[in-house]
């Protein structure tokens, strides 16, 4: 069953989540008069932090880091992470150059900082500092996760309309080890790593396909059929994947594979933005009755709706060299207003 969360405070709409760890979740709302705002809902507590400045704000990705949960994303046209203190409830902002971050793990965040072009950038959440990496053409990370001997990151490289998904190995100081490009003549990009796989979309003659990379042995593959899918998460042996695809009518819904069998969620627009593997629950959005609703799915029943043609698709992966643009980037601390909400579960049938 869909869940959809409802918020019980004035004026805010169209909320979404793109990232759990366990207790807390993060994502986005929209408050009357102010635009997009960061949402922060800490499921021990029972309560909604709604956070935000002049600019939209929304959070990607949260990460548990001993007694605080690390949080990143924007604020406005800015980078911006945060420190959520379980106990005291205390939250600390930074916000830092122009771009985004998508990803955290604790100890780094990557993403994208914005000059003429968007550059690889890679932040120290402890040391508060940045570092922007560029190859003379767009390249910015969505995701990263550890491995034996540092890191690996995922993301797209290139100019607008024609990007390559990359795979970037990083040592533990984020120094770079080793940068492929998968050097297709039409889009691809990686959107999310476990360390182990990769997933993303691929578009062949227009159409995306959905995308799958190991990680160690470079093998892709390709889940197709007619019409739009993008895969935006997977969990530790690639059997389960989430993320949107099209229905017989167009509609992007969202989507969950077991192996190569699909099932799409929702009555409308919609999308799964994470899965927590340990709980067993899907995340995302879903427009009911014209509003979005941030929504769960617990336990999910796979009933396969089709079945992809899961194909290998060989890569002329090619090696690319990075350089740094700019060092030592620096975060300041910012004061964003806190509201608080309580909230409630529904049934997303029950809201049209």
């Amino acid at each position: 069953m869909l869940e959809c969360l409802v918020l019980q405070a004035e004026g805010l709409y169209n909320s979404a989540f793109f990232a759990s760890d366990g207790q807390v979740l993060v994502g986005r709302v929209f408050k009357e008069g102010k635009g997009y705002q960061a949402l922060v809902v800490d499921k021990e507590k029972g309560i909604a932090l709604i956070l935000g400045g002049k600019g939209d704000e929304g959070l990607y990705s949260v990460k548990e880091c001993g007694h605080v949960y690390a949080a990143v994303g924007h604020s406005g046209d800015r980078a911006l992470f945060l420190f959520y203190e379980k106990a005291s409830g205390r939250v600390r902002s930074f916000v830092g150059p122009k771009g985004i971050l998508w990803q955290t793990d604790c100890n780094y965040a990557v993403g994208g900082a914005k000059e003429k072009l968007w550059h690889l950038f890679l932040v120290d959440l402890k040391n508060k500092k940045g570092r922007a990496l560029s190859v003379g053409e767009h390249l910015y990370a969505y995701s990263l996760a550890k491995f034996d001997r540092g890191y690996v990151l995922v993301g797209r490289i290139g100019q607008e309309g024609n990007y390559d998904s990359f795979i970037l190995w990083m040592n533990p100081k984020m120094k770079p080890l080793r940068a492929l490009r998968s050097t297709w003549k039409e889009n691809d990009y990686l959107r999310y790593t476990n360390g182990s796989w990769a997933v993303g979309r691929f578009e062949i003659e227009g159409d995306s396909e959905g995308f799958v990379v190991g990680i160690e042995g470079l093998e892709s593959l390709l889940y197709r059929r007619q019409g739009f899918d993008y895969f935006r998460h997977v969990n530790s042996d690639a059997t389960l994947i989430a993320g949107e695809g099209e229905d017989k009518s167009g509609v992007r819904k969202s989507l969950l594979v077991h192996r190569e069998h699909v099932f799409l969620l929702g009555e409308d627009f919609s999308a799964v933005r994470f899965y927590d593997e340990r709980e067993n629950i899907a995340y995302g959005y879903v427009y009911v009755g014209g509003k979005a609703y941030a929504f769960r799915v617990r336990n999910p029943q796979l009933r396969s709706e089709f079945k992809y043609q899961i194909e290998e698709k060989p890569l002329r992966w090619k090696s690319f060299k990075l350089r740094v643009e700019k060092d030592f980037m620096e975060f300041r601390s910012i004061n964003f207003p806190i509201a608080k909400a309580s909230y409630f579960w529904e049934d997303c049938k029950k809201l049209y």
